[in-house]
């Protein structure tokens, strides 16, 4: 149970609670938090007591204990950062997964409540999901996890998507074998030549969708909490991805480090590739269009303009028309409000 968990496997202790009771003042949870914690350097004195990182097996097991007991988000999020510093990645996907499947089938009755001592009140469980994927906790494990195994060390999620978004600041070190000394061309190789083992990406941006379609759903669009330290990453990389299959990039079964070595010869090869047209016939074609031509940009012409308008349209073309005014003009969001009537339903929902 601790390495595939779902909902069919935690039992109802009672019919009445589905999801069991709420143990947030219970000794066991509390337990559970101070394990995921673990232990700051103290001074007392003289003596200085270092750190202690977090066991996260043991975390692992604590809280797969308590989903016994009760079906709480607060719980899943500890079970998903532990899964996710044991298991990297496929930890993190499974962990997302898990808390999707329950929001999708345990709305009504999974903790915390909706309801405090009467009051309608989705606070507490927004926060509650809002730690699966913020800069904090699981958020942080998913970022710094290894996304690809290079010959020069390992690259996470979160070097890699600086590189393909052209920010060598954000990586640390600059020399030809650390993660900043990597060119884009060089990790779109990797990552072509890799695809069967970054499953983890598609299946973590389908979890966060469904997280977001049921906040939405069931609560309102200004309930969902931005998810943007975890998913423009993800995004990043998955539309780097699937534009190496459109331009088709060298596979590489054996390994990545050729794929590397070939870095330059695979951009001279798209620079001199000849066009072809391929009609466009679904919104994913359109998101590889506009992925080709940032590529082309950023190859030929680096210090022009247009990909950081292209990235934003493809960002927006992920949003509703709601999203887009609340990214776009923020200031707008009011009066938009008034007129489909929000302001209203939002206030009925708090007041009732």
């Amino acid at each position: 149970m601790t390495n595939t968990l779902s909902l069919d496997q935690i039992d109802s202790l009672n019919p009445e609670q589905p999801c069991g009771i709420d143990l947030e003042y219970d000794a066991a949870f509390t337990a559970l938090q101070q394990a995921a914690t673990g232990a700051r350097e103290q001074q007392f004195g003289d003596t200085l007591i270092p750190a202690v990182a977090p066991d996260w097996h043991h975390v692992k097991t604590l809280a797969v204990d308590l989903l016994g007991r009760s079906v709480d988000l607060r719980i899943i999020t500890l079970l998903t950062q532990a899964w996710t510093e044991i298991d990297g990645l496929p930890g993190y996907a499974k962990g997302l997964a898990l808390a999707a499947e329950t929001l999708e089938q345990q709305w009504d009755n999974v903790h915390p409540q909706l309801r405090i001592e009467g009051e309608f009140d989705p606070l507490v469980r927004v926060n509650a999901v809002a730690a699966l994927t913020d800069s904090k906790g699981a958020g942080r494990a998913a970022r710094d996890a290894t996304l690809l195994r290079l010959g020069s060390g390992d690259l996470s999620l979160r070097e890699a998507a600086a590189i393909l978004e052209g920010n060598p600041g954000a990586i640390s070190g600059n020399g030809p074998s650390s993660p900043g000394g990597i060119q884009k061309t060089a990790l779109r190789a990797a990552l072509a030549a890799e695809q069967t083992q970054l499953t983890a990406v598609p299946q973590l941006l389908d979890s966060i969708e469904r997280i977001r379609q049921q906040i939405t759903t069931k609560l309102d669009i200004s309930w969902v909490p931005s998810a943007s330290a975890v998913e423009d990453p993800l995004q990043t990389v998955q539309r780097a991805i699937l534009a190496s299959r459109v331009r088709g990039d060298p596979q590489t079964p054996s390994g990545v480090e050729p794929a590397v070595k070939q870095a330059h010869s695979v951009a001279a090869h798209v620079a001199r590739a000849p066009v072809v047209c391929t009609p466009i016939g679904s919104r994913e074609s359109v998101m590889r269009a506009l992925e080709d031509a940032c590529v082309y940009l950023e190859q030929t012409e680096p210090s022009h303009p247009a990909p950081l308008l292209i990235r934003r349209a493809q960002r927006l073309m992920q949003m509703n028309f709601y999203d887009i005014v609340r990214d776009v003009a923020p200031a707008a969001l009011p009066q938009l409000d008034v007129l489909a009537g929000r302001a209203q339903s939002t206030s009925d929902n708090l007041n009732g």
